[in-house]
This record gives C-alpha cells, structure tokens and sequence, in this order.
C-alpha cells in the first residue's frame, strides 16, 4: 500500500514539474497572453455617437491585440470620462476635444476639480454639426445670413458650439437672432414644421430632414473657419462632399468638433505604441462594425486637435511617417 502511494506521489510530482516546465518555456505569459491587461474606456449613453464610435475601437483592439481586453462603458460622456480618467477609475475614453482641452487647463467645468492628465491615442471620426435651412428659404446663403432670423440654436454642449460659431460670425445669440434653445431632436423637428429659420443639426439629423423635405446647408467661408480654428486649435476643417445629403450637390465646409481616443498619461509608452498601433492599422475592422468608419485614414488619426499626443503613441506615428 505504501509503495502505491509513493508512486502516485511520484507520478503526480512529475506531472507538475511538467505542467510548470511547459508554462514556463513553451508558453510564456508574453506569448501565450496568459496575463491579458484589462482597461476600461469610457464613451457616452447608449445609443449615443460616442459609444457608436467607442464600442467598434474596443472591439477590434480585443480582435487584434489579444493581450489586452479593453470593456466600452456607458457614460454621461466627455466630462464624466475625464473626471473618471483624473480619479483613476478609467484608462480609456472617448471625448470632445473641446472639453478636453478645459480638463487640460482646469478650465470652465473643471476649475473645481482641478487639471486632468491625459494624452491622445488617435483622432477618430468627424464630428460636425452643421447650419441648415429648408431649401424653400432663399434668404439665408451663409452663416451671417441667420442675422434676423429665428435660429434653432440648442442645449448644452451642442449650444455652447452653436452660440460660438455664431460669434465669430459677428452674430450675439441674445441680440441678433431669436434663439430656440431645444434638445438636439427637436431641432429638426423645429426646422421641418416652419417653427425656425434654421438648426444647428448634426449630421444624421439633417440626413432625417431630407426623408421629408428640402435642405439647403450652409457652408462655411474659408476665411472665417481658419480665423475660428486659430481661435480655437480644438477645432478642426472639414468639408462634407457633394451629395453627402440628398439634393445637396455642392461640398460643404463645415467645423470638426472631434473625438479624441484617450489615455491616463500614466499609460506605459508601450502599451500607448500598441494601442494606437491597433486601433490605427484596423480601420477595416471598425468599418464593418459600424459603417462612418470606413471614411478614417491614417493621415486624420495622426492629425492634432488641441490636446497632445502620448509620446508611444507619437512614436507609432513618427514610425510610420505620419508625424516628422
């Protein structure tokens, strides 16, 4: 009985000695992502544009870099991620650069809570919101136009936006125009039944408009978008194609709000390199998860809006000669 046991204590033994052999030399952690590095980022509400963008970047990081499992989680967006970024309880978010460049500073809404140190991974999608008209208005052509009128201007961020662009302009939203302070739908609802002259849409709203009526959208003077960004280097140009809206053949130049992929300024430059490594070279990937993606480039990824690169991420960049 007692010799059984010692061979089963000694067959056991080797099996583990083997087991632990294996583990350390055949598959070792770094190639066998035994330790995968979990990360949290933060993006909007559901349904919102930036859990759109967010979801399809956290699932294509997790596809094709299987050490790392990054979770996309709901949130009030921008300040609420940075707030969480600047208390530790986030690594990742997804954010207006705008808002992050007050979180930088410790400026406007976060002159309480004090400055939050992040840097940017990877510009992401286009987020422009544009002037629009039902066609059937000859009287507004451009943006100065709205002088007047009675103007769907909108809450929170989108107002604050609104009412900026209106400045440069040479429009006060209290004393030029009649202003209509709706939530962001009911502003093409406003447009649509006559109840303003024009909104301030984005770009899907606008693209509803047209299921049941004509719109004429507003460019931008070239002149007056650089003046605006040299402004406000949180902003960017971009110009929508013809045709982007239907029964609007001409190219629109408009304003990019922008959305940031972030990090913790913390984050290894390793890690940095990696990420925007992954997130950069599967456009693809994001693509076929969610459609607007397709249009990314490599050259817009790499592009500043007001917030700094992460110096692994600036390397990434500098290597694929994206950034001298």
């Amino acid at each position: 009985m007692m010799k059984k046991i010692k061979n089963t204590l000694r067959i056991g033994l080797g099996v583990m000695v083997c087991s632990l052999f294996l583990q350390t030399t055949i598959l070792p952690p770094e190639n066998g992502y035994a330790d995968v590095t979990q990360l949290s980022m933060g993006t909007a509400t559901v349904g919102g544009f930036f859990y759109n963008v967010g979801a399809p970047v956290a699932q294509c990081i997790n596809k094709n870099l299987p050490e790392v499992n990054v979770t996309a989680e709901f949130t009030e967006g921008s300040v609420e991620n940075l707030r969480l970024i600047q208390k530790k309880k986030m690594h990742l978010a997804v954010i207006s650069p705008m808002i992050g460049f007050f979180a930088a500073k410790g400026t406007e809404m976060f002159k309480k809570s004090g400055t939050v140190n992040f840097r940017v991974l990877a510009r992401l999608l286009p987020n422009g919101n544009i002037w629009t008209t039902l066609k059937s208005n000859t009287t507004i052509k451009t943006i100065r136009d709205l002088r007047g009128k009675k103007v769907g201007v909108g809450t929170g961020g989108i107002g604050v936006m609104a009412r900026m662009q209106l400045a440069v302009h040479g429009i006060d939203d209290k004393k030029d125009i009649k202003p209509f302070y709706l939530a962001t739908g009911a502003l093409a609802d406003a447009l649509k039944d006559g109840s303003v002259d024009a909104s301030f849409l984005t770009e899907e709203l606008a693209e509803m408009v047209t299921a049941t009526h004509e719109i004429r959208v507003i460019p931008w003077l070239e002149e007056d978008r650089a003046k605006y960004i040299d402004k406000n280097p949180y902003f960017g140009a971009f110009s929508y194609p013809p045709n982007t809206f239907k029964g609007v053949d001409y190219e629109v130049q408009t304003v990019d709000n922008g959305i940031q992929l972030i990090a913790d300024a913390d984050m290894s430059d390793d890690m940095a390199y990696k990420l925007s490594k992954t997130v950069v070279e599967n456009i693809d990937c994001m693509g076929k998860i969610f459609a607007p993606a397709k249009a990314l480039k490599p050259e817009w990824m790499a592009s500043e809006l007001g917030n700094p690169f992460h110096p692994g991420s600036l390397k990434y960049f500098k290597d694929k000669g994206l950034k001298k």
